[in-house]
């Protein structure tokens, strides 16, 4: 069986095809799992998978694994979590996967992974100690509270800017030549 862990997207380096996020935010706990208990991965739960698979792992676009966007180049564990860099694949799908990171249509990252040693805290939730890293995605909507969009500040640079929103009359349009008896 394998769980999804969502993450943090930290940058996007359009011109590099590089996007960098944190995979696994390190003990905080989700709720939005299968587990009703709640979840939360422990400092070091993927080292070994790292260690073994760190230029292998896919990039999915919403853990959908008929189409790979990308490669793993670099994992690093940081006080955040795992941080991983993926390189993003060329072509018009890599290319609107890049933009809609950009846009911030895809502001999060998650990873499939599957537990290998797991227990429970003292409060009930699953605690991940060790786990095989399967995939990670980009994704709109993180199960973490941590996993929120960082990218926008390394992004902003490259963001078209919008003219102002215009002032819109919204009151009903009159229906002609229709009265009700």
């Amino acid at each position: 069986m394998t769980y999804e862990l969502a993450m943090e997207l930290r940058d996007v380096r359009q011109s590099e095809r590089v996007v960098v996020g944190v995979c696994a935010p390190y003990d905080e706990t989700s709720y939005l799992v299968p587990d009703p208990a709640g979840e939360r991965v422990l400092r070091g739960a993927f080292a070994r998978s790292i260690a073994n698979r760190a230029g292998k792992v896919p990039l999915l676009r919403a853990h959908d694994v008929r189409t790979r966007m990308g490669t793993s180049r670099l994992f690093t564990e940081t006080a955040d979590g795992l941080l991983g860099e993926f390189v993003v694949n060329v072509g018009d799908q890599g290319d609107a996967l890049l933009a809609d990171c950009r846009d911030g249509y895809l502001a999060a990252m998650s990873c499939g992974f599957q537990p290998i040693v797991a227990d429970r805290g003292k409060d009930g939730a699953r605690e991940v100690r060790e786990a095989k890293l399967v995939e990670v995605s980009l994704v709109g909507v993180p199960a973490y509270d941590s996993a929120a969009l960082v990218a926008v500040r390394a992004a902003a640079p490259i963001m078209p800017t919008f003219p102002p929103r215009p002032d819109v009359n919204l009151q009903p349009i009159p229906q002609l030549g229709y009265r009700p008896r």
